[in-house]
Order: C-alpha cells, then sequence, then structure tokens
C-alpha cells in the first residue's frame, strides 16, 4: 500500500472535516480548510498516479482513499480536536515519502 496516498487523504478529509466547523469558527477560516482538503485530495490522487500508473490509479486511490476516509471517522467519533490537529505533519510527512 502506498501511504503517501493515504496520508494525503487523510489530512484532505481532516481540513474538509475543519472546514465543516462550528459556528464560532470564523468563515474564511472553514473556506481556506476547505480549499486546502481538496488540494490534499488532488495531491491525494497524483501520488497514486505517479505510485500506481495511469491505469492502476483510479480504483487503487479509491481504495485507499475509502480506507483513510473510515480511519478518520473513527478516530473523529472518539477525540475530535486529535484527529484533526496533526494534518500539517502528516502533509509533511506525505511529501517526504513521495521524494523517496
Amino acid at each position: 500500500m502506498s501511504l503517501e496516498v493515504a496520508l494525503f487523504g487523510y489530512a484532505g478529509f481532516a481540513n474538509l472535516a475543519r472546514g465543516r466547523g462550528r459556528s464560532g469558527t470564523a468563515r474564511p477560516d472553514r473556506l481556506r480548510a476547505r480549499i486546502f482538503g481538496w488540494l490534499l485530495i488532488l495531491c491525494s490522487f497524483l501520488a497514486a498516479i505517479h505510485r500506481f500508473g495511469p491505469y492502476q490509479a483510479v480504483p487503487a486511490w479509491l481504495a485507499i482513499l475509502s480506507v483513510s476516509g473510515v480511519i478518520l471517522v473513527l478516530i473523529l467519533s472518539r477525540w475530535q480536536a486529535i484527529a484533526t490537529a496533526p494534518w500539517i505533519a502528516i502533509t509533511a510527512i506525505a511529501l517526504l515519502l513521495c521524494l523517496l
């Protein structure tokens, strides 16, 4: 399994969850989180194309993205702040793994 695809997907989903926000969160912050979330999911797709090739990328990406989403939902159900907080560190680790 390609770990960088999963990490980019997790960070993207975490940002989309942060973008949903609560009523106390400022609207520009929520919009920025949504934009970062979709960009990270796009990075996840590009990493899947790089890792698996153009023909196997889409099914592998969907499978890995599904696993990342399930993991995020399971962590969100118990620890909401812990699930979304480390998205910057996760993105940095995924970028390092892309360079290997």
